[in-house]
Formats: structure tokens, sequence, C-alpha cells
């Protein structure tokens, strides 16, 4: 497996946006794919966003992005937009992106970063993250965490 930049990869950015129309409907309602791919690059808030490839296929993205409206007063980046596709899940490939993401918020300076999941966080605790407390997103409770990049 291999983690790079989709700036290395811009042929991917359709693919990820159909990824996420299917699996957030709600949250890309009206949006057309070109618009959710054109999001992945060049948007403010999105610092970087990277892509996991096995034998050259695209199978998994991350993003490390800007503030988070919801909870402004905890400042990024924030690790968002983590998917794998179905098939991949649970070879750890998830966690490959979120570690790739944490090292590049070392790399641009951050002594910190924070992420939002919907998922039990047992998992996250158990590789250093630290919770910070749950908060009402869309139509459902999050929970918050940090961990420090080591810098």
């Amino acid at each position: 497996m291999a983690i790079r930049s989709l700036e290395e990869r811009p042929d991917a950015a359709g693919r990820l946006a159909e990824w996420f129309v299917a699996e957030w409907p709600d949250y890309h309602r009206g949006r057309s794919l070109p618009d959710v791919a054109s999001r992945f690059r060049l948007v403010p808030d999105v610092q970087q966003t990277l892509i996991a490839e096995i034998d050259g296929e695209v199978v998994g993205t991350v993003a490390l992005r800007g503030p988070w409206e919801v909870v402004p007063d905890i400042p990024p980046p924030w690790i968002g937009g983590l998917y794998v596709v179905p098939q991949h899940r649970g070879a750890g490939i998830g966690m490959a992106l979120v570690e790739a993401a944490i090292a590049e918020a070392a790399g641009e300076g951050h002594a910190d970063v924070h992420i939002s999941v919907r998922v039990d966080p047992a998992s996250y605790v158990l590789r250093g993250w630290r919770i910070v407390g749950t908060v009402f997103a869309g139509d459902e409770n999050v929970t918050v965490l940090r961990i420090e990049t080591g810098i």
C-alpha cells in the first residue's frame, strides 16, 4: 500500500467524489459530482487530501482540514473525510491514512490534531487519542478526540 497526496493523482478526485456522494448523500445533496470533486482541492479549509493505493488502485482517502464550524473554539487542523472502500476495510488502511495525516500536520508545525468520530472511539484511544468531549453535528452526537503530533 502507498499513501500519497491527491496532488500526485488529481485524476482520483472524481472517484473520491463518487464515494462521498454514495456514502454521505444527505451531506452532499444538491451538489454535482464535479462540485464535490473540486472540494478535495483548492478549498481553503482543506489543507491536504491523502489517498491510499494498492497496486495503483485508489482504495481510501483522508483530509487534513482547517477549522470546524461546529466547534469553533477547538483549533485546527482536523482530520476528516476518512473513507476506505468496503472490500478493503478492516485491513488497517483507515488507521494508516489517519497516521499519515498526523504526520502531515506535524510536518506543517501543528502540535496536535483533532478528529470527530461517529463510531466507538476505543480504537483511537488505544492509539493515544484523548477524548475531548461530544458534540451534536448534523443529526447525531459525535465524539471529539485530540492527539499530540510529537513536535
